[in-house]
């Protein structure tokens, strides 16, 4: 199937799912990882996800969102804006995407042809998606983290949070930052994003 058709039967069933007539214990299948996950050491091997670990993750206190807001998820996690090592990089890796919510990033949790009972199970298995932090997800940068980035649109954001860096916050909401919550202090400062540019800058994607 080509990515049009694998965009389309996912978006048909998410929305079997938000109907409520999904099948019990349906798998989605997002196609295989395609020419820049690759480049970040993804094997070319079908990703797919658990509708049930979906609605888990959508409903988690923490990091609720609605189902209807990762629409296009296959295309978004084969064009990513970051890709990052999670512990060993050849098991699992985080996929920044471009779909947003509350103006922080989707992150997609990719375990890598995980082992089930001794065997490989020969598939990127999904295992974690909410939207993340865009603090956190930056200072992976800085911790050496990156596999892959998509320069111009991580360079983007980041003069944006050059420009705005008291009112955008990192994805913390305004009025928290404001009052000094605790998360405040992983605000990044304008030494720090200016350490971050230079890193992308520097960066040399595997082709």
């Amino acid at each position: 199937m080509s990515m049009e058709d694998v965009n389309s039967q996912f978006n048909n069933e998410l929305q079997q799912q938000i109907d409520g007539i999904l099948p019990k214990g349906h798998t989605y299948r997002l196609g295989n990882a395609g020419c820049v996950l690759q480049s970040a050491g993804i094997p070319d091997l079908p990703i797919e996800l658990k509708a049930l670990i979906l609605n888990k993750k959508a409903n988690a206190p923490r990091h609720s969102f609605r189902l209807e807001e990762i629409i296009d998820l296959p295309k978004a996690i084969n064009n990513p804006l970051a890709v990052f090592s999670y512990g060993d990089p050849t098991k699992a890796v985080n996929i920044i995407t471009e779909i947003t919510h509350n103006e922080k990033n989707f992150l997609v949790g990719l375990s890598l042809n995980p082992m089930v009972q001794g065997k490989k199970i020969e598939i990127n298995e999904i295992r974690n998606v909410f939207p993340k932090d865009t603090h956190e997800w930056m200072n992976w940068i800085k911790q050496g983290k990156g596999l892959y980035f998509n320069k111009e649109k991580v360079l983007n954001l980041l003069d944006q949070q050059q420009m705005t860096p008291a009112e955008v916050a990192f994805g913390l909401p305004a009025k928290q930052a404001q009052q000094g919550d605790s998360k405040s202090k992983l605000i990044l400062s304008c030494d720090d994003i200016e350490s971050i540019i230079n890193i992308v800058n520097n960066f040399n994607n595997v082709k």
